[in-house]
């Protein structure tokens, strides 16, 4: 689901910073924030709309479509279940008033597109995926779910981004080059070949440094 103006929204998860990134967003698109859910109960801060434990979640809350601004890749999974089991119904897709989007992408539900980013023609998203600010995302691109991008990443036409990879700040993936699922690509990479599965990988061109992890945030074997 695509929330537009007007609409009306839950965060879910707000422990992370990324919280004030997707608050911008709302108020640019005109989407009012209902309630604010502290799931770890440890969040105070009073400049969060209407913060709520889990537990103080009514019927009506559950109607309202919620979405998780949080960056990593596993979190947002986790989340995603956590949030089903408590009964929401439906996850927002936030897309930020300053990005310009193709009329042939297509996005899967709970996607957040940061401002001043640029997707272009075909592209095919999944579910849960993060484009954080001044993203350039080319043509004909597969990203699947639970991806995260962070500022300023170039992705070239025809590439593959799979599941739950992070694709680091100011990083550059040229052209046709398939990313494995649950990689790390690094700050300022220049990806040239494809990428496997569980990889870190750094530099210019950028070459393997860790194999065997987990993902973001989970580098362990």
């Amino acid at each position: 689901m695509t929330v537009t103006s007007d609409s009306k929204c839950v965060l879910y998860g707000i422990g992370s910073s990324y919280v004030f990134e997707a608050i911008e967003i709302a108020q640019r698109t005109n989407i009012k924030i209902i309630a604010s859910i502290d799931n770890l109960k440890t969040v105070k801060n009073p400049n969060l709309p209407n913060i709520l434990t889990p537990e103080e979640i009514t019927p009506e809350l559950l109607k309202i479509p919620v979405t998780i601004p949080l960056i990593t890749p596993s979190y947002r999974q986790l989340l995603e279940e956590e949030i089903r089991q408590l009964g929401f119904l439906k996850f927002a897709t936030f897309i930020d008033s300053t990005a310009i989007i193709a009329l042939s992408a297509f996005f899967g539900e709970g996607v957040h597109i940061n401002a001043g980013s640029v997707i272009g023609a075909n592209c095919n998203f999944g579910k849960q995926v993060l484009v954080n600010r001044s993203v350039s995302i080319g043509h004909d691109i597969i990203i699947k779910d639970y991806v995260t991008f962070g500022p300023g990443c170039i992705i070239c036409g025809h590439c593959t981004i799979k599941s739950g990879s992070f694709i680091g700040a100011g990083s550059t993936i040229l052209p046709k080059v398939t990313i494995g699922s649950n990689s790390v690509i690094g700050a300022g990479a220049v990806v040239t070949i494809d990428v496997p599965d569980n990889c870190i990988v750094v530099g210019n061109p950028a070459k393997i440094i860790k194999e065997g992890i987990l993902g973001y945030n989970q580098v362990g074997v």
